[in-house]
């Protein structure tokens, strides 16, 4: 999901946004620890599986991660952020149904009653 641009002030879209912002930021340093640690999800490895079985190798990352992080394993890696080039013709078809999503989780969190 995306944030909306030039939300108006202190409607639900804009506290979406601004939520949505805040929550990026941890998101994308996960994402650079997790593509130092495993390989199998960095930008030339895309993990071209259905959605499904990719939230099973995102959370079998998650939980091997925190195992290491328990264990204290020293972390022979640098984090490397950097940014992976986009099939644009997969992201448009799930475009409307991301839109769908995002109004719902507006009105779901965002709306007052």
């Amino acid at each position: 999901m995306t944030p909306f641009l030039n939300a108006a002030p202190n409607t639900p879209e804009a506290a979406y946004t601004e939520t949505h912002i805040r929550g990026r930021n941890c998101a994308e340093r996960l994402n650079g620890v997790f593509k130092a640690r495993f390989r199998c999800i960095m930008g030339e490895r895309k993990l071209r599986h259905h959605p499904d079985k990719v939230g099973h190798i995102i959370n079998a990352c998650a939980i091997l991660h925190n195992i290491c992080v328990e264990g204290r394993l020293d972390n022979d890696f640098e984090i490397e952020i950097q940014n992976d080039d986009v099939d644009m013709g997969s992201q448009v078809l799930l475009h409307n149904e991301g839109n769908i999503a995002k109004q719902n989780l507006i009105r779901r969190y965002f709306m007052q009653n």
